[in-house]
Order: C-alpha cells, then sequence, then structure tokens
C-alpha cells in the first residue's frame, strides 16, 4: 500500500534521530521537517497536537492519516505494515 510518511524533527531530538536511521534501515522513504528550521513545520506539528518531537504521520493512500507521537516502533510497523521486532 502506498503511503506518505513525514517526521516532525530537530537536530537536537535523539529519537528524531533513531526513529530517522531506523526507518531508513526499514527501507522506508520519509520526509523530514525540522521544526527548527522552518517555522511552517513548526506550527504544522503543533496543529497536530505535538508537545515534543519526533512527530511522525502517516498519509494512506485512502487517505487516512495517523499521527504517532514519539519514536513509538510499534505504532509506526503497525501502520506501515512492517514485521514488529520490539
Amino acid at each position: 500500500m502506498a503511503h506518505t510518511v513525514i517526521i516532525y524533527t530537530q537536530t537536537t531530538c535523539g529519537p528524531c534521530q533513531e526513529e530517522k536511521m531506523w526507518l531508513t534501515s526499514q527501507q522506508i522513504a520519509f520526509e523530514d521537517r525540522d521544526i527548527r528550521k522552518n517555522d511552517a513545520y513548526f506550527q504544522e506539528a503543533i496543529a497536530l497536537g505535538a508537545s515534543m518531537t519526533p512527530v511522525t504521520l502517516i498519509k494512506k493512500e485512502t487517505g487516512e492519516e495517523i499521527v504517532i507521537h514519539g519514536f513509538d516502533k510499534e505504532q509506526i510497523s503497525k501502520h506501515l505494515s512492517l514485521p514488529y521486532q520490539g
């Protein structure tokens, strides 16, 4: 199933870097939106209910949008149909 993955991050966020490395290792393409470099990205993250980073937005081709706060491998795996390996 086609999907778009957008991660709202900041350079100083350890979990953000971990999530990006993990997604790369899973061969999942994603768009990295650094909230410190672009105020529009910061505002988007706030609108998604963010109080911290990372915030992951998964847009499915059905139009469904899933928002995951923090680096939650289990939830990301579930919504991207990846096998979860805790």
